[in-house]
C-alpha cells in the first residue's frame, strides 16, 4: 500500500507541477484566499503548492516516515 502512495503521490504531484498552468486555466475557478494572501497569481501558485505538497507526502507515506494508521 506505502508504494502506491509513493507513486500516486511523487509521480502525480510531477505531473501536476508541470501542469499546473493548464489546469489552473482548465478549472478556470480563482481561489479567494489564495489571490488574497498570494498575490495576483495565487490560484497559480496555490496550485503550484498543491503539487509540492502531494509530492513530498508522496514521499512521507512511501517511506513509512508517516503511516495512515492501517
Amino acid at each position: 500500500m506505502r508504494f502506491f502512495f509513493f507513486v500516486f503521490g511523487v509521480f502525480g504531484g510531477i505531473l501536476y507541477v508541470i501542469y499546473h498552468r493548464k489546469i489552473t486555466e482548465t478549472i478556470n475557478i480563482p481561489i479567494g484566499w489564495a489571490e488574497r494572501y498570494l498575490g495576483p497569481a495565487g490560484t497559480y501558485t496555490a496550485h503550484l503548492l498543491f503539487g509540492l505538497i502531494a509530492i513530498v507526502l508522496g514521499f512521507l507515506l512511501g517511506f513509512g516516515v508517516i503511516t495512515l494508521g492501517w
